[in-house]
């Protein structure tokens, strides 16, 4: 699962501590699942033993899935989910995709706010399923940042999709459709076509936002003399592009290359990397941030 490093201008937890927060998530992760993972066999095997239990033992078992995360002090640990489901989990995969639905809510209270601040995170992005697209199906090791504000020279950029990984920065311009039959033909600089069920369109080139990434990020990164890879990527999981020639570093991925291109995202092994962080940490010191103080740490500065 991606960790969500920043989600538009909100306060992140990541912005505190850069190299401490990707391992930790990684490793509360682990921890948290195969713990999960071990009281769903118990439970499969006492009911294999026992399968006529009492109304007692149904409320059990309803109630297994209430505290997923062990109960930490400090307020940056995965906490306890007050959730039940009605029933255990039929097999390990169902049991993984209830695992990731929880996590998720996770990383949008880790991505809005700290021990001190809060932002106002919209209830929309908690049913984006692009958000969640990129988020589980990737490697835990994948950093994303999703819509972030750039501040660039006292100027405001917004951007797009941006994964750190391992090897390089990953500028993604999502063009997805459920429509199987749409054709997406690259015509100029300026504008494409969109053609589907027999209707045509022009949209704008997704080049011209990919390179106005790859350009704000590319600055940062001469700031801070980091020397890292930028790729640009084109994405339509369903749909067709016509092109003569792609420009320099950036791929298009349709439904010819996605299974290729997907299997060899989700197989990358490589672990985190130390100049993945300092790229990480680098972007984020140029993001927006909007937030306020926690109700709480109010109270105590005004007692103080």
């Amino acid at each position: 699962m991606a960790q969500l490093i920043k989600l538009q201008d909100y306060v992140s937890r990541y912005e505190q501590d850069i190299f401490r927060y990707p391992g930790q998530f990684i490793r509360l992760k682990k921890e948290n699942y195969e713990g999960i993972k071990q009281q769903w066999l118990e439970q499969k095997e006492q009911d294999q033993i026992s399968p006529i239990v009492e109304e007692e033992e149904v409320d059990k078992k309803k109630g297994f899935f209430k505290k997923w995360f062990k109960k930490e002090e400090e307020d940056d640990q995965f906490e306890t989910v007050d959730h039940a489901i009605s029933q255990l989990p039929d097999d390990e995969n169902e049991l993984k995709r209830d695992f990731l639905d929880r996590i998720f809510q996770f990383q949008l209270k880790w991505a809005s706010s700290t021990l001190h601040e809060v932002s106002f995170l919209d209830r929309i992005y908690e049913t984006d399923d692009q958000l969640k697209y990129f988020l589980m199906r990737f490697p835990d090791t994948f950093l994303l940042y999703y819509q972030p504000i750039f501040k660039l020279n006292k100027a405001l950029l917004e951007g797009d999709i941006i994964m750190v990984t391992p090897t390089s920065i990953q500028c993604i311009y999502w063009l997805d459709t459920d429509d199987e039959s749409v054709v997406y033909e690259a015509v100029d600089q300026r504008k494409w076509k969109k053609r589907i069920n027999g209707e045509e369109k022009s949209i704008v080139n997704p080049n011209i936002a990919l390179k106005r990434m790859e350009g704000a990020i590319r600055s940062i990164l001469n700031y801070h003399e980091i020397d890292y890879t930028i790729e640009k990527i084109v994405l339509s999981q369903n749909g067709v592009i016509q092109y003569n020639h792609s420009p320099q570093q950036t791929h298009y991925i349709d439904q010819s290359t996605y299974e290729t291109w997907f299997h060899n995202q989700r197989t990358t092994s490589t672990p985190l990397k130390h100049q993945q962080l300092k790229v990480a940490g680098a972007l984020l010191e140029h993001t927006q941030t909007t937030s306020i103080n926690r109700p709480e740490w109010e109270d105590v500065e005004e007692d103080f």
